[in-house]
């Protein structure tokens, strides 16, 4: 049984080892505006936190000249908005992946339509299935490189027709999000569901 010392492996492959055990990892696609205009960028260290109120996360590590446009931009603003990525959007998304230079707009690079959110400055990707306007409540630095992990408040939900119900269920099959897998070019796609049903006992509780 293969076993590692994390303290005696390298950063790239504790890294490997991470992406490869903790998967699919869903992709938030992170939308910002800030003084050199508008910015998008996919990250797949991201979750939902809880609700209420409802709150999300991602991790952004520096780049060669500090913090990611994207994380300059929150910390000017203080708002972002995630969009989950469905397959039909996959190639612009994978557009907005690149390492252009700060101030050029990765959402006018892939095609994107950027209009104006609700209650944040930062724009929407209208494209996009699932749009989450987003207010920063964290910034929490860890790690040597740093990361930064970046807590949002949802403050303001955008659902494609067809998507979810009257009775908030969101369908699944309608979004056809992807996720990502280890290695640069590793993506999946939530074709195969099944249901569980959770085993009586306890108070309803999702964990001890």
């Amino acid at each position: 049984m293969p076993e590692f010392d994390a303290s005696k492996i390298t950063a790239n492959e504790q890294y490997k080892l991470m992406v490869g055990a903790i998967t699919p990892r869903p992709i938030a696609l992170v939308s910002t505006t800030g003084k050199n205009g508008h910015n998008a960028a996919p990250f797949s260290f991201f979750n939902a936190l809880g609700a209420p109120p409802p709150m999300l996360m991602f991790s952004a590590g520096d780049g060669e000249a500090g913090a990611k446009d994207t994380v300059a931009n929150i910390l000017e603003t203080g708002d972002f908005v995630v969009h989950i990525v469905s397959h039909d959007i996959r190639d612009k998304m994978n557009v907005c992946a690149v390492g252009y230079a700060r101030g050029v707009s990765e959402i006018e690079k892939a095609g994107f339509t950027a209009v104006p959110s609700v209650k944040v400055k930062a724009p929407r990707i209208l494209e996009a299935p699932i749009a989450m306007e987003c207010r920063l409540m964290q910034r929490v630095e860890v790690g040597p490189r740093p990361y930064h992990v970046v807590i949002g408040e949802v403050v303001y939900f955008h659902f494609r027709d067809g998507t979810v119900n009257d009775k908030f269920h969101v369908d699944v099959g309608a979004v056809d999000p992807i996720g990502r897998l280890a290695g640069k070019a590793g993506y999946t796609r939530i074709t195969d569901r099944f249901e569980m049903p959770r085993l009586p006992g306890g108070e309803g509780r999702q964990g001890k």
